[in-house]
């Protein structure tokens, strides 16, 4: 029951940040986009502690990764999920590239790009729109690298019997 539960949840989780990366490359919802994965944060730790608990052992061992996360699933779940991880990662260094740290901004009616307060530059209006789809964007490709293995874990994954817990010493 909870695993189908929890399936849905990250499944759920998984369309959302997927529709949302794709209605970032309109760039009129960038805000809205924005706040939506904001809220997306939270429910991705809630599908994953259980994970944490039911694979503490296996996390605990130096070679833990997406192949040891993925047995028991299709074999194109880990490469998959190596394959999100490194768009969430061109779209994070896109974006530092772009924007060198900084995040665009209104201040005083005008569009800024500012980090930590002080003013790197001036931004046109579309420029102002274009940087903030693209934080928009790269928030939902991180998403979706973020839903995916939750999702494919409480799809596939059958237990393999109790919880694997540390020895109490």
């Amino acid at each position: 029951m909870f695993r189908r539960s929890f399936a849905l949840l990250s499944a759920c989780g998984l369309a959302v940040s997927v529709v949302a990366y794709g209605e970032s490359f309109s760039g009129s919802q960038a805000e809205l986009i924005f706040r939506c994965l904001v809220v997306l944060l939270p429910g991705w730790i809630a599908l994953f502690f259980p994970i944490y608990i039911l694979e503490y052992h296996a996390l605990r061992t130096r070679r833990f990764g997406f192949k040891s996360l993925a047995r028991g699933m299709p074999s194109w779940v880990a490469p998959s999920a190596r394959l999100l991880w490194l768009v969430a990662m061109v779209h994070l260094a896109w974006g530092m590239l772009r924007t060198g740290w900084g995040v665009p901004a209104i201040q005083d009616g005008q569009y800024v790009l500012e980090a930590h307060g002080r003013i790197l530059r001036l931004l046109t209006p579309a420029e102002y729109f274009s940087l903030r789809a693209a934080l928009a964007r790269m928030s939902a490709a991180m998403m979706i690298f973020f839903y995916f293995m939750p999702t494919m874990y409480w799809w596939f994954r059958r237990n393999e019997g109790a919880p694997h817990f540390p020895p109490v010493s």
